[in-house]
């Protein structure tokens, strides 16, 4: 009797992600969805198509100059990463990939047979000789600059066009103006590519691999199947270079879980297909044990976060297929039989724990005790506050001596940090040159008293806008005054602070002068925080993605 041999598999983004992936159906790549709430699985379970948009600016992040070994060569896809959030900026996300029979018009196989399905993470990295790390940064850092350059120009294309009012010359010239930047853009791409050529820079690709103790005490590799001469280190392992496809999972798995419908729901987007999803980890318990030649100095740290916010990852996930001459253990692997693997979703990076936009998803509300609230506290004796500080080797108190433990209340450090806060910020901002970082601070006196239309025009542009000499023109008159005389008196009253505070810096800040010669782009900024004391939810916060319907996608 012949046997037919089985039809291969393939891994695919779920059917309703086929239109915006903008490829064949058998060539599109595992997809993440993202969600505003802890019960992601238990949404996506009722409605698998029911999740946040990605944004193209607040889920974005360019090159950084600061790690150069993360992202070299730096190519036209590779500049720009996906950015995910943390779960403290209330934001979670799912991979979710399809299982199809790998023939004309992509069936779906029986669920049954897969025995084991996951997802593994990986990076890409680079090693870079100190000598050239300096060449690189500098290189890296041009790329993003003309990345930022090309950003500009294209909302401003963006912005003459949803306004509807610039002339063909102003536009004509801001279309120049972009495809000259994309060309400076490319040059630059073109440029750091080849010098990692020259240099012999090449890419590598790492996958995470948990750690065990063998009889001798050495730290090596777990393996994939159990193995009694070994013992594990729990949460401990080291990133490594692996294969693009490999024949066994070596490294650490993160499970996916399938979508399973209610049967009674015949038009739930699950019925019918072999879909399976994951949780995305944006932060583990997890540790790397680094090897003794990448510590940074001797004595340092032996340890490092297994996920951190400079490196580039990307996913790929896999299925099992059951080998029919093993039996079936529920619960177990049950076999070795033949993986089935996706290609690797997009690349992204994970945003830092202070990401200015993730942080604003769940802002923290601290309000300072009153005058009669702090006296009703100090009754209660001394010692009260919360915090206790230990001083065994030194001691700041200059008329104390040996070990001492001093308790702070939190109301008198937070007090004390605010009005160093508000004295200190213009100082810092003046002698480094930030004026943009105002912008983050929403309540420096005096409030600009405006009108109402200025409040609107102020209020009404994204984070995106990129004002210029026509829009302050329009501002200007909605200010009923001139924008930089506004400036000026809010520096002017910046400057009375530190004089009346008895602070005299080198060089001596003089804001009433320096604020108003910023550019336009700042000055709009700057009184957008000044004038408008609120603090205003994102953009895109909780914007849903359109539904597609099977009818967009499958024939009938």
């Amino acid at each position: 009797m012949t046997v037919t041999p089985p039809h291969g598999w393939l891994l695919t983004a779920p059917w309703w992600h086929w239109p915006r992936q903008d490829t064949a159906p058998r060539n599109t790549v595992p997809a993440l969805q993202k969600y505003a709430t802890a019960e992601l699985v238990d949404e996506f379970l009722t409605d698998p198509q029911r999740r946040l948009v990605f944004d193209h600016r607040a889920d974005q992040t360019v090159a950084s100059p600061f790690d150069p070994a993360t992202l070299l060569p730096v190519t036209a896809t590779e500049a720009k990463l996906l950015k995910l959030y943390l779960a403290t900026h209330h934001r979670h996300y799912l991979v979710t990939v399809e299982l199809h029979c790998d023939e004309l018009g992509l069936p779906s196989p029986d669920r049954s047979d897969v025995c084991e399905a996951g997802f593994i993470i990986r990076r890409r990295r680079a090693e870079i000789s100190p000598a050239r790390a300096k060449d690189a940064r500098r290189r890296i850092r041009d790329v993003s600059l003309a990345m930022a350059r090309l950003g500009v120009l294209e909302r401003r294309l963006r912005q003459a066009a949803a306004a509807g009012r610039i002339g063909q010359a102003r536009f004509t010239a801001l279309a120049d103006q972009r495809a000259a930047a994309l060309s400076t853009l490319r040059l630059k791409q073109n440029a750091l590519t080849a010098w990692a050529a020259e240099a012999g820079v090449e890419r590598e690709l790492e996958g995470w691999f948990p750690l065990a103790v063998d009889a001798g005490g050495d730290v090596v590799r777990l393996p994939e199947r159990p193995c009694r001469t070994l013992r594990p280190l729990p949460r401990i392992g080291r990133w490594g270079p692996v294969g693009e496809v490999t024949d066994e999972v070596h490294e650490g798995v993160f499970p996916l879980y399938p979508l399973v419908p209610d049967p009674r729901d015949t038009e739930h987007d699950a019925t019918g297909r072999t879909i399976w999803f994951g949780v995305v980890p944006t932060a583990t318990l997890d540790v790397e044990l680094l090897p003794p030649h990448k510590k940074p100095k001797e004595g340092y740290i032996d340890r490092a976060p297994r996920f951190d916010d400079l490196s580039a990852y990307e996913i790929r996930c896999f299925v099992r297929r059951h080998d029919p001459a093993c039996p079936r253990r529920p619960g177990e692997r049950d076999c070795h039989g033949p993986l089935t693997w996706s290609e690797p979703t997009a690349p992204y990076r994970l945003a830092g724990s202070l990401d200015p936009r993730g942080t604003a998803n769940r802002p923290v509300t601290i309000r300072l005790p009153s005058k009669a609230e702090l006296a009703e506290g100090a009754k209660l004796g001394p010692g009260m506050g919360g915090i206790r500080i230990g001083s065994p080797d030194i001691n700041l108190d200059p008329g104390g001596t040996g070990f001492q433990i001093c308790s702070f209340g939190i109301p008198l450090i937070t007090i004390v940090a605010t009005f160093v806060l508000k004295i200190f910020l213009g100082i810092v901002v003046f002698l480094f040159g930030l004026w943009i970082l105002l912008a983050f601070k929403l309540c420096i006196p005096p409030s600009i008293k405006i009108t109402a239309d200025a409040e609107a025009l102020l209020a009404g542009k994204g984070p995106e806008f990129e004002a210029d000499a026509a829009f302050e023109a329009q501002l200007f008159a909605a200010f009923r005054l001139d924008t930089k005389d506004a400036l000026g008196k809010a520096g002017q009253a910046m400057d009375d602070r530190f004089a009346k505070a008895g602070l005299k810096p080198t060089p001596e800040p003089k804001l009433a002068d320096d604020l108003p010669a910023q550019p336009p782009g700042d000055r709009f900024h700057l009184l957008r925080s000044f004038a408008i004391n609120r603090l205003t939810a994102p953009e895109d916060d909780l914007v849903y993605e359109p539904r597609v319907e099977r009818a967009e996608v499958f024939v009938p």
